[in-house]
């Protein structure tokens, strides 16, 4: 008989993804390592109790240092999320790259099919 509930192990569970997300992001910054881990745990301590991956991220993207066009060189613009393709952020593509992306294989393999009745048919 378990004398602890199951929510607390989902919790646990759902605060360690939501941390190995945050460091494996965090990674990528060009910061010191103390400042990065000080960011981190900061950023967790702020999520509530069963806090998604998702909405850790986000957390961590409203604390970082924002930094103006002005700071980069012309020749190298800044890039921000807007600039990502969307299956790296866990979205849905949407309209007709997203329609293309998920049934162009579909349209492909209909034209391959397609071409090779015409060519039976014409010999």
């Amino acid at each position: 008989m378990p004398t602890v509930p199951d929510h607390v192990t989902d919790a646990a569970s759902s605060r360690e993804r939501a941390a190995r997300c945050l460091l494996a992001y965090a990674e990528q910054l060009s910061m010191p390592t103390e400042e990065r881990l000080e960011l981190v745990l900061s950023t967790l301590r702020g999520l509530p109790a069963g806090a998604a991956p998702e909405q850790a991220l986000d957390a961590l993207l409203a604390r970082l240092p924002a930094h103006g066009p002005e700071t980069f060189p012309p020749d190298h613009p800044c890039i921000d999320r807007s600039h990502m393709p969307c299956q790296y952020l866990g979205r849905p593509r949407s309209g007709l790259s997203g329609f293309l992306a998920q049934w162009g294989w579909l349209a492909v393999l209909g034209l391959l099919l397609a071409l090779t009745l015409l060519l039976n048919i014409f010999q």
